[in-house]
């Protein structure tokens, strides 16, 4: 007979664990649908079943972001919970779910709902493969988690049901609201992640300064803030935004060590903290100032980006069995050309707007790029056994 060990070990690499497939269909989307952005944005070529600027956000959030941190959460629930997460074949379906979500645009309008079914249902799915060892092993201190995406999965739920026009702005509201508890989720695991892999990294005899007072305020104004900027805006939101800014800038001055600029898997997500930061200080100060659209949006969507590109980085050297403090070279040229594409899209449009859209094609250039050298890096990476021999 065959051990269970022998016939995990028969699995293919690519499906051993949640990483692999959705952090290369994370790079995958940032290089093909971005490429098709940058074409719907610059000719308008194509007249799909959603507006383009809908489908770009959707994707963004609910087919980048997510697959990022289902990848995720499906590796570090394995080493949270010390319980094997789904690979083999209940994560091929998973992953081959999350793919037939992807066709948003080109579906005829009569199977919409047949669309939001499978799309919704991913996460639905990804939620039960990720909470079932959480539960199990009664780890309590991960409930929060699995609360924010259980409600990202209601924002993806009222975006379609804006689609299917039984909600009026549902689209526009199941977009923000999801987008903006995805950053409240980063926030939550930055504030986990980053001091401690400062502290790791830099090899620091004393922690990083850490406030009880800001923990507890960021979280009650981000829960506070999103509901106001979703679905009223206005004054209170532009206040919160600007309290949320000095909260977190606080707490950024007080991670920060001068050692972070030589390591790229450090200053990367310092900097990513630091783009989100500053999209709520963009958000308080358009209520006041007019700037060219969705300039705060994109200064939190880079932080995101930035963030999301790095843990990816990160977590995939791990999980191989490689030294996260020894990263690929390339990595440092990664990063800052994904913090030029930033500067294209964020910074240039507020100093010089009337080059706007050469600002935008640069960005999207420089966005791709960036993925495609993710890519190059890491695609080998997914598809080998670990180097150390063990499963994963």
């Amino acid at each position: 007979m065959v051990s269970l060990e022998q016939h995990k070990h028969k699995i293919v690499p690519f499906l051993r664990l949640g990483f692999r497939p959705f952090f290369f269909a994370a790079g995958l989307v940032g290089v093909i649908f971005m490429a098709l952005w940058l074409v719907f944005f610059h000719t308008h070529i194509l007249n799909l079943n959603i507006s383009v600027n809908l489908w770009h956000g959707h994707e963004m959030v609910f087919a980048y972001a997510v697959a990022v941190i289902v990848g995720f959460l499906l590796s570090a629930v394995k080493n949270w919970t010390n319980l094997q997460t789904l690979n083999g074949k209940p994560l091929l379906a998973l992953f081959v779910l999350w793919i037939a979500g992807r066709f948003l645009p080109f579906i005829p309008l009569q199977y919409l709902a047949f669309q939001a079914l499978i799309d919704v249902g991913f996460l639905g799915f990804a939620i039960v493969a990720i909470a079932y060892p959480i539960i199990k092993t009664k780890q309590k201190q991960q409930i929060g988690i699995i609360g924010k995406l259980l409600l990202i999965t209601v924002a993806h739920g009222l975006f379609y049901l804006g689609l299917l026009g039984i909600v009026e702005h549902g689209e526009v509201w199941g977009l923000y609201l999801g987008f903006y508890l995805i950053i409240s989720l980063i926030l939550m695991m930055a504030r986990r992640l980053i001091p401690f892999f400062i502290e790791r990294g830099l090899h620091l005899d004393s922690g990083l300064k850490n406030s009880k007072w800001l923990d507890l305020s960021s979280l009650f104004l981000v829960l506070l803030f999103i509901p106001i900027e979703v679905f009223s805006q206005g004054v209170l939101s532009a206040i919160l935004a600007g309290i949320l800014f000095v909260i977190h800038s606080l707490r950024l001055f007080n991670w920060h060590h001068p050692g972070i600029w030589k390591k790229p898997l450090l200053w990367s997500i310092y900097c990513a903290y630091g783009f989100i930061i500053l999209g709520f200080g963009l958000n308080a100060l358009s209520y006041f100032v007019i700037f060219m659209p969705n300039i705060a949006l994109h200064s939190f969507a880079f932080g995101i980006a930035l963030m999301t590109l790095s843990m990816m980085s990160r977590v995939s050297l791990g999980h191989t069995g490689r030294n996260v403090f020894a990263p690929p070279r390339l990595l440092n040229r990664l990063f800052i050309i994904l913090s030029l594409s930033f500067v294209f899209r964020v910074i240039a449009p507020i100093i010089s707007p009337e080059y706007y859209i050469y600002w935008i094609f640069s960005s999207q250039v420089l966005w791709i790029v960036s993925f495609v050298m993710f890519l190059l890096i890491y695609t080998p990476l997914f598809f080998k056994v670990r180097i150390d021999g063990q499963f994963g």
